[in-house]
């Protein structure tokens, strides 16, 4: 088996984000295991609401790397206790290629708890898309504490954790791949 695709999805398009950080540092340890990876940045992907149209051939792209895909990383701040608006409406923009394909979700905030109730409150939704979230997730707390003066996220913050995710990600997307053919 090739190795399996699993894309990074940025959840926030707020001018900003600190999570952007996050997600490009995710990307290199990714890489760096030798898995096919690739962005997928909501910002790309405009919508003022599900039934939107703006988005246009830009949502056939979104649909066509979920089907292509074996599992996903996704990495999001917490705002207000939840995830954020514009992720759900790009979930929301597709249905069919997301199942039983993992999902690894990497929770970013500037908090103590480190977006652990928008966590929980993705894998209620990722779930419902017959995603399968694996434990553990990733919990960045504090996260300005976390950069540099250059605003580069340090890979160091977060110890195995990251690790430990991406080995649940990449074996369930290597057994399921095969299940699903």
């Amino acid at each position: 088996m090739n190795e399996p695709l699993i894309p990074v999805i940025l959840g926030t398009a707020r001018p900003g984000r600190r999570s952007q950080a996050v997600a490009e540092v995710v990307l290199d340890v990714m890489k760096q295991r030798h898995l096919a990876t690739d962005l997928i940045d909501v910002a790309d992907y405009p919508m003022a609401s599900t039934a939107a149209e703006e988005a246009g051939t830009r949502l056939d792209h979104y649909r066509e790397l979920v089907a292509a895909a074996d599992g996903f990383v996704i990495v999001a701040p917490e705002y207000n206790h939840g995830y954020p608006g514009e992720l759900k409406l790009l979930l929301d923009s597709e249905f069919a290629g997301y199942g039983r394909k993992p999902v690894g979700i990497v929770g970013v905030a500037s908090g103590r708890i480190g977006g652990a109730r928008m966590i929980e409150q993705l894998q209620q939704v990722v779930t419902a898309l017959r995603m399968i979230p694996v434990l553990p997730s990733v919990n960045i707390a504090n996260v300005t504490e976390a950069m540099n003066e250059r605003g580069e996220f340090d890979v160091a913050y977060l110890g195995t954790a990251l690790d430990d995710m991406l080995d649940e990600v990449e074996w369930y997307a290597r057994q399921l791949a095969v299940a699903r053919s």
